[in-house]
């Protein structure tokens, strides 16, 4: 949610925030006044370019996209062929 990446963000504690956040579930603070939210931006018009909607998601040296988790095992492999396919 924007919503939320802003509030971490912005929050006095962004690591903490976050941690509540993914750990414990508490929601963030809703920040007041001004914040630099320039990162969030950014990071959300690369997604859009690469078409990343999703986390995890996983783009290899080859260019292959993987939505989801993959195992260490599967990750591993598709270095080995997306290093091959240059």
């Amino acid at each position: 949610s924007p919503e939320k990446s802003r509030n971490i963000w912005c929050s006095k504690d962004s690591t903490a925030a976050w941690r509540n956040w993914m750990l414990d579930g508490v929601a963030p603070a809703r920040t007041q006044g001004e914040c630099d939210a320039g990162a969030i931006e950014r990071n959300t018009a690369l997604a859009r370019k690469h078409r990343v909607n999703g986390t995890p998601a996983i783009v290899f040296e080859d260019g292959k996209r993987v939505p989801g988790a993959m195992s260490t095992e599967q990750i591993e492999k598709q270095l080995v062929a997306s290093r091959g396919a240059k």
